[in-house]
């Protein structure tokens, strides 16, 4: 097959947003097919603490074609890189389009090529776009009109992948495929490349609790009077309490036990590999356990990979969904961390995360805004690593199926059967 890729973020941006898209021109090209990718040239000047470079993540991409689309004077990065989208196949025809969405615009982009060149267009979606808890809108009219525009480019995809099952589910209420082929679940996945073997992790005198990624904690933040009216006016479709993802209950556990005189708390140390925003370094500095947490700030993807295969425990901080309901996103890191074969801390509300996690007898899961039950999770793994029973790393059954190899042999099987359903209702 030839498929054009549109991705926003592409190596050598780093973090989350970029390893998707780069593992499936990775892995779409070593199984035979042609890929055209088109993104951003983003100058380094340009790049924010929250856009990173990492030129690491261009390895297995050097025969790749890449079109990278340079920023208009209207500021639109959607529009550039439509733009070049289109210059790029007046003299090359793909037979699917796949657009990797967010940015949502790029929807927009995959339907306008579909004109152009009779190619389907694929919608990949990394967020639940509208039914996102995390995407909070002005006020109701807006949250309404951004559910019709994500309900139209739904309908009006020729396929539409979600990366885990809770968002399928998601969609399929809110959209249900009348045309085209169903929904699928592609999931986010980790490198065979970058975990060859497994590493032990002996007891030492610290008890090393990583956290690869960021936390999120701007539901702490004070802001003007005026300012906080104005955001009681915000909708989203999602309800979630998004105080999980900020450290404030995890150092709020860690600190009680030390206070207690537990092993856990004397012994626990938190490091992280990743940007700590000011909001997330006063929770810290106001935690009480500010000296046994360590910043490292942003790894290479490389340097993140060996900094999680050696924690002693790994976090994953996630937001709590209110209602009983189901949470909607896995964030990506969790499958690194299978990868790794140790432990994790899972502070998640119910959804996929918890339920694989629950998988795996040496790793908890814990109410992510509840001190108590974080702590609980924490006492239990920290007897089990002080009597050395997870030294050795093992990776659960799981772990295989979502390697980036497995999860872009679903992604082939689903584009060639999107092509071949096209093909035939055009004959």
């Amino acid at each position: 097959m030839r498929i054009l890729l549109i991705a926003h973020y592409f190596p050598p941006d780093g973090g989350p947003g970029t390893q998707r898209p780069a593992s499936f021109a990775r892995h779409l090209r070593v199984s035979g097919h042609e890929v055209v990718v088109i993104t951003r040239a983003i100058e380094r000047a340009a790049r924010s603490l929250f856009d990173p470079l990492d030129t690491t993540m261009m390895n297995g991409l050097e025969d790749t074609r890449i079109e990278r689309a340079s920023l208009g004077a209207d500021g639109s990065w959607s529009r550039a890189i439509a733009a070049k989208a289109k210059e790029v196949c007046t003299t090359w025809t793909p037979d699917v389009v796949l657009a990797t969405l967010s940015p949502f615009e790029h929807a927009s982009t995959a339907f306008a090529l579909r004109e152009q060149t009779g190619a389907p267009a694929v919608l990949d979606l990394r967020d639940p776009w509208a039914l996102d808890g995390w995407m909070v809108h002005r006020h109701w009219l807006d949250y309404r009109r951004e559910l019709r525009r994500m309900r139209t480019a739904l309908t009006h995809a020729d396929g539409v992948i979600a990366n885990v099952p809770g968002a399928r589910d998601a969609m399929q209420r809110i959209a249900p495929r009348t045309r085209g082929v169903d929904y699928t679940v592609v999931t986010n996945g980790w490198e065979e490349i970058d975990f060859p073997s497994l590493t032990a992790v002996p007891v030492g005198t610290e008890w090393r609790l990583r956290l690869s990624g960021t936390f999120v904690s701007s539901d702490f933040v004070r802001y003007p009077l005026l300012k906080r009216a104005w955001r009681t006016l915000r909708v989203s479709d999602e309800q979630i309490d998004g105080r999980g993802r900020s450290p404030f209950f995890l150092l709020g556990a860690l600190q009680e036990l030390r206070t207690r005189g537990h092993a856990c708390g004397r012994d626990a140390v938190l490091e992280i590999a990743g940007t700590v925003d000011r909001a997330t370094q006063q929770l810290i500095d106001d935690s009480g356990f500010a000296d046994r947490v360590r910043v490292l700030g942003f790894l290479p993807h490389h340097e993140a990979v060996t900094f999680a295969a050696n924690a002693h425990a790994l976090v994953l901080p996630m937001h709590d969904v209110l209602h009983g309901a189901r949470a909607r996103m896995v964030p990506g890191k969790l499958y690194e961390y299978f990868a790794t074969g140790r432990p994790i801390l899972g502070l998640t509300p119910e959804g996929d995360a918890k339920d694989w996690i629950a998988t795996d007898s040496r790793s908890r899961t814990a109410n992510p805004c509840s001190r108590e039950s974080i702590s609980l999770a924490l006492v239990a793994m920290h007897d089990e690593w002080s009597r050395g029973l997870t030294a050795e790393s093992v990776r659960i059954p799981l772990a295989p199926t979502f390697t980036r190899s497995q999860q872009t042999a679903k992604l082939v099987e689903y584009l060639e059967q999107i092509v071949a359903s096209r093909t035939t209702r055009s004959c």
